[in-house]
């Protein structure tokens, strides 16, 4: 994952990428910061430290996490998880019991068998969090020093309604309390009319694009349509937790996106795999041209239905991003 993490199926997982020219290890959330630091903003708002590192243009945000009175541990902020997650390590370290049989977490080109637990008693830099099932495994890149422990995935996020992640600033932001997960599927096509809250949008946007949310019992989905040059939309995840943007090998090939001689290592939930980088050329999203980068180019939709990951290291260009899970907008450089 901090190596790179490349699509988890819909049970929850990030994705990353990083050059095979070294190790890109991104910076962790001080341990004497604890979890410590939420503070209540104007109209109700709550806002959070986090801490954002970019390495080799790669960019990662992480936030301290407490369970049962226990921590600080690291998280990565990963809103192209589906469902948030822990690792094995940490699972056993705070003593969550396993609850029903193994499940199956899909990544690109493996699976991996996890258990699922239910935290009753935690909270992210100081902002409390609801009782939740995860799920917890070993995966790669996490769990060892200087490495995060789980990932805070859209599942948490949506119940906020909307969540603004300011790189620039080091915060998260969400307007007001958390509500209570959905106890069946929803899904949010159309975008809202409505305002953005004020207290996540300090200026005028750069990009504001229709983005679907599909929510379950412990599961939100979320993408946005890109153009690749002059090609159809693709469907792609605006993911926090990918470090580096991402399109599948099919549709690079497809779309007749140049194959670059570097090459990127990609951790999944299960496997690592070393792959080519493709130029994006020129792409898009709601007609607004992003700056043309380096992408990883991994087998992707099949496993997961996206055909590719809006990383960090493309958002975080923007200086911040809202999430408006309720709304069905992604809105990028919010001021």
């Amino acid at each position: 994952m901090l190596g790179g993490v490349a699509a988890c199926g819909s049970s929850g997982g990030s994705s990353q990428a990083q050059r095979t020219q070294g190790t890109v290890s991104f910076a962790t959330p001080p341990a004497s910061q604890g979890c410590r630091g939420a503070r209540t903003a104007a109209g109700g708002a709550t806002v959070i430290p986090v801490t954002v590192s970019t390495r080799q243009t790669q960019v990662a945000a992480m936030a301290n996490v407490c369970i049962d009175g226990r921590g600080p541990f690291p998280f990565l902020i990963d809103t192209g998880a589906a469902g948030s997650v822990v690792t094995s390590s940490l699972a056993q370290k705070v003593g969550l019991t396993a609850i029903g049989q193994p499940v199956l977490i899909g990544g690109a080109s493996c699976t991996a068998e996890a258990r699922t637990s239910r935290i009753s008693d935690w909270n992210v830099a100081g902002l409390t969090l609801q009782s939740q099932a995860v799920t917890y495994l070993k995966i790669p890149g996490f769990g060892g020093k200087g490495e995060p422990d789980g990932v805070l995935g859209s599942d948490i996020w949506s119940r906020f309604g909307a969540m603004r992640l300011d790189f620039k600033g080091g915060t998260i932001t969400v307007p007001g309390p958390e509500h209570a997960s959905p106890s069946s599927q929803s899904e949010v096509k159309t975008p809202s009319s409505r305002p953005l809250p004020s207290s996540l949008l300090h200026g005028r946007p750069a990009v504001i694009a229709p983005m679907q949310v599909s929510s379950a019992p412990g599961q939100t989905v979320i993408s946005v349509q890109v153009s690749l040059g002059s090609h159809a939309p693709e469907s792609f995840t605006p993911d926090t937790g990918a470090s580096q943007s991402v399109v599948d090998s099919g549709v690079a090939k497809s779309t007749g996106l140049r194959v670059l001689k570097t090459k990127v290592t990609q951790d999944t939930v299960c496997t690592v795999v070393t792959v080519p980088e493709v130029a994006s050329g020129s792409w898009s999203v709601a007609g607004h041209a992003l700056p043309q980068q380096p992408l990883g180019s991994t087998a992707l939709e099949q496993d997961t239905g996206a055909a590719g990951l809006l990383g960090a290291d493309q958002m975080s260009r923007f200086g911040s991003v809202i999430f408006d899970y309720s709304g069905g907008r992604l809105v990028l450089g919010a001021g």
